[in-house]
């Protein structure tokens, strides 16, 4: 399968991303404002990293490990070789929408500037719609960790509906995020009939219309917990169980008392967790309860545990001929008797067999 790619309406002519496009992008009133920067042939732009600054709270994570190794190394060898896109808002700043892993690695090599293009007159929707796609454009989807996903997911579906770009894809989502308001609802089964278009919410991305909606509502989790998801510690679909915890206290206590007291949560505990919120019952003691494994543990039975009787037991009293019935309804005589006769009250107090 090919890399997952996202095909937004108009977003190639918005990045610019054919070399012919980018001349395009700065003209020399953008040149102008920026001071002390050295033009390049195809209206690209050199300048110090330092006067970069990232993406604000934007989720993906920067390369580490043997991955950064090789790209500051082909950095020292080759240069930045693909431009940073940067965002010149309107407080002057010039903000990196894509080319974060470059930046590092550049300064990590020993460079002090790079080639740039500055993209203006952008609204916060379309400078998120570049960050998403460009990192979607330059890594795999399937490379990517939960919370990337999510964050990634989340900002499209945001940024398309503020834009009033909804369509039955977008109505198919915000169904997915608010199951709770078809329940009950007679129209429901004409609503799922009427949507066979499902599978196509997610099909750029290779993910099924409900795996794309419950990223976007995993997205809504705390950071501490969605780091969690990425480690492994919090299951997906528990991690999904858990965002319909909508309150950031409760959400902030479950993490906590997950570092503290090294609670797990599993797919019991979460389920357990959302139900009690969405009846009104989570509170301090509940979640504790819930979270120590109190509440999802199996009540301590008086009933004695199943037993197999050995081999050498049968064959010391039956005979290969008699049928599992006849053995059980024998032992099942015996011990009535045994029983019957265990305790014999007299006189003398209680005489046991055998004295």
């Amino acid at each position: 399968m090919g890399k997952p790619r996202v095909n937004l309406e108009d977003f190639s002519d918005m990045l610019h991303f054919d070399a012919e496009q980018e001349k395009a992008v700065i003209d020399t009133s953008a040149v102008a404002s920026v001071q002390g920067e050295v033009q390049e042939p195809a209206g690209i732009l050199e300048m110090d990293f330092a006067r970069m600054e990232p993406f604000p709270n934007h989720k993906f994570k920067l390369y580490e490990g043997q991955q950064l190794a090789d790209m500051v190394e082909s950095i020292r060898q080759f240069g930045v070789l693909l431009p940073i896109i940067l965002w010149h808002d309107g407080d002057g700043k010039y903000i990196i929408l894509s080319g974060h892993n470059r930046h590092n690695a550049a300064m990590l090599a020993g460079l002090s500037k790079g080639p740039v293009i500055i993209k203006e007159n952008l609204t916060y929707d379309e400078a998120v719609l570049i960050v998403t796609e460009t990192n979607l454009r330059q890594r795999s989807f399937g490379d990517m960790s939960h919370s990337e996903r999510a964050y990634c997911l989340a900002q499209h579906y945001e940024a398309l509906k503020s834009q009033g770009r909804r369509n039955d894809l977008l109505d198919e989502i915000e169904m997915l995020l608010n199951p709770h308001e078809s329940r009950g609802n007679p129209t429901s089964v004409q609503v799922e009939q009427k949507l066979e278009s499902r599978e196509k919410v997610g099909q750029e991305y290779g993910l099924s219309a409900s795996k794309v909606g419950r990223y976007i509502k995993i997205a809504t989790l705390i950071e501490p917990l969605l780091m969690r998801v990425d480690t492994g510690e919090i299951p997906f679909l528990a991690a999904y169980d858990l965002s319909f915890i909508g309150d950031g206290d409760r959400q902030r206590q479950i993490a906590e008392l997950m570092e503290s007291d090294n609670y797990k949560v599993d797919m019991k505990k979460a389920e357990l967790l959302r139900s009690y919120y969405e009846t009104g019952k989570l509170n301090d003691t509940t979640a504790v309860q819930i979270l120590s494994g109190e509440k999802t543990r199996k009540p301590k039975t008086s009933k004695p545990q199943p037993f197999k009787v050995k081999p050498a037991v049968i064959t010391k009293y039956f005979t290969a001929g008699q049928s599992a019935k006849e053995i059980e309804d024998t032992i099942d005589r015996a011990l009535a008797l045994y029983f019957e006769n265990l305790h014999i009250p007299g006189e003398q107090g209680e005489r046991y067999p055998d004295e």
